[in-house]
């Protein structure tokens, strides 16, 4: 019998980072209202990596399993990455044109398969995801009463971290993005197009933030110049703000933040995981200021 867990889709290993002077992390819900709470309380949904096939609960199946451990080598780099993100080199430079800004990094082929995992991680594990993972079978059922729905939302993401990790490897192209002076903000939905996966990606673009200081981009582009494979970028507080805008958009009920409470944005108080809908947006603008990229 599978015993109840409660499983993170925000890692401890990197809520840790949001934690402000007092101790806590904001959560601020669609309505307006902020909680203060420590932040490995939050990020957390019981039994979510586990697929139980038995109707009636507390019951067990011999075909009951848990894939909790597809995102161990993730949060068992998480602590590493983060610390050698800080240590890339960053350079403020307001005055040239956005893709002038990108400074060129070395890496190794291990950092970035690493850095894939611990960003397709949180995308992949977070709750627009899950919502994603059940979509295709609501739309044409209807309504899906528990515990049916828990199994089939299981059942239909525990293959998309090796999917998708696997796909990318050290192969994609990848931006460290610094704040200047602004924080980023976290939620239960961020800009990226791995819903729902069950094949190779094609295309696929995560902007995931990490700390309040520090956000990733990881893309796989169907046509790109291969270097400079890692750059940083330092963003200006009203780039921030789109990043931030961008949560505010794929988010439904919980955005995290460390000192900087944002102000609710009209589609996150909808209280839906929404999507941009077309390319011509902030974020996909910025991914096409990367050196390299031809399309994406």
């Amino acid at each position: 019998m599978l015993k109840s867990a409660k499983h993170h889709w925000w890692p401890e290993c990197v809520s840790a980072n949001w934690v402000a002077e007092d101790g806590k992390t904001g959560w601020l819900k669609p309505d307006g209202t902020v909680l203060r709470i420590p932040p490995k309380k939050l990020g957390a949904i019981g039994n979510a990596h586990h697929i139980k096939f038995s109707s009636k609960p507390g019951e067990s199946s011999p075909f009951d399993s848990c894939f909790e451990s597809e995102y161990d080598i993730a949060d068992n780099n998480f602590p590493d990455i983060i610390s050698w993100l800080r240590s890339l080199d960053q350079e403020y430079l307001p005055d040239l044109d956005l893709s002038a800004r990108f400074i060129p990094n070395d890496y190794t082929a291990d950092r970035l398969t690493a850095l894939t995992e611990c960003a397709v991680s949180l995308a992949v594990r977070s709750p627009r995801n899950r919502e994603a993972s059940v979509g295709i079978a609501e739309r044409l059922r209807g309504p899906i009463p528990s515990p049916e729905r828990e199994t089939l939302i299981s059942y239909n993401m525990r293959s998309s971290q090796r999917i998708v990790s696997d796909a990318i490897g050290a192969n994609g192209k990848y931006v460290v993005l610094f704040s200047n002076s602004k924080e980023f903000i976290y939620g239960d939905g961020f800009f990226h197009n791995v819903c729902g996966v069950i094949n190779h990606p094609v295309g696929a673009k995560i902007l995931a933030p990490i700390t309040p200081d520090i956000s990733v981009c990881v893309i796989y582009p169907r046509h790109f110049r291969v270097e400079p494979r890692l750059s940083t970028i330092v963003l200006s507080d009203d780039e921030i703000d789109l990043c931030n805008n961008a949560v505010q958009v794929y988010s439904r009920q919980a955005i995290f933040f460390r000192s900087e409470q944002p102000e609710v944005q009209e589609a996150y108080a909808r209280g839906e995981h929404l999507v941009y809908a077309s390319s011509e947006n902030s974020i996909d603008l910025l991914i096409g200021h990367i050196p390299g990229i031809y399309g994406t």
